[in-house]
């Protein structure tokens, strides 16, 4: 497969490289140190890692799915999703750190599914990159599932990572991404308003609170749908 010039939006990659495979993201965790057999050991795992390591592990997910070398994070620009605005890039580091302060005072009660939904849905409204944030939550989603731990694996990483034009090109379907269902009257340009939706995530089990790729994970693990097979 060629290396591309640009993302799926046209923005330049100036320094191409392959684009990540299914078997090229387990290696990258790996060398990050989460390689855990079971959902629950990559969450304990990911919330032992530094504030800039994690980070680093997002930037890193978003470049190699795009076939670039170099990191394709927006610093300077708000970012419109359709017509609504997201955050502005001052506020993002600040709810960030809150999201991961969060996730690492889950206790164990909470389904590893559902953080990492939670997570995912950070990347979404934090829209840090010129492209591909929708597939970067998703991969993250996937790690934190029993289905990354399948023999079809693979497949489902192909699936989730696709993008949207690639999608529609091929006349294929195209996959849910992760879309959070607010309450009436949200601010979604509001950081403190961004911070306690995600915190809620963690705490809720309501039924509806956002869609994704896997549908929404239950909060806790004793109603998870493998531990009730």
């Amino acid at each position: 497969m060629s290396e591309k010039t640009t993302t799926s939006n046209g923005h330049e990659i100036k320094n191409p490289t392959s684009e990540m495979t299914a078997d090229g993201l387990r290696q990258k965790l790996e060398e990050w140190g989460i390689d855990g057999e079971t959902p629950a050991s990559r969450i304990e795992q990911f919330k032992h890692l530094s504030m800039e390591g994690i980070a680093i592990v997002i930037d890193e997910i978003n470049k190699s799915l795009q076939g670039s070398r170099d990191s394709l994070m927006n610093h300077e620009t708000v970012v419109k999703i359709g017509t609504q605005e997201t955050l502005k890039p001052e506020f993002r580091y600040d709810v960030f750190k809150q999201l991961i302060d969060d996730i690492r005072q889950c206790p164990d009660t909470v389904n590893p599914a559902r953080i990492g939904d939670v997570l995912a849905l950070g990347v979404v409204l934090l829209h840090p990159f010129r492209d591909g944030n929708g597939r970067t939550a998703r991969v993250l989603g996937l790690i934190f599932r029993d289905d990354y731990d399948k023999s079809d694996y693979s497949s489902t990483y192909d699936v989730v990572t696709e993008s949207r034009d690639t999608s529609r090109a091929r006349g294929g379907m195209i996959v849910y991404g992760y879309t959070p269902h607010f309450p009436e009257g949200f601010d979604q340009t509001n950081p403190v308003e961004v911070s306690a939706y995600l915190a809620g995530l963690l705490r809720e089990e309501n039924t509806g609170l956002y869609i994704g790729p896997y549908g929404q994970a239950p909060l806790s693990v004793e109603n998870s749908p493998e531990n009730n097979t």
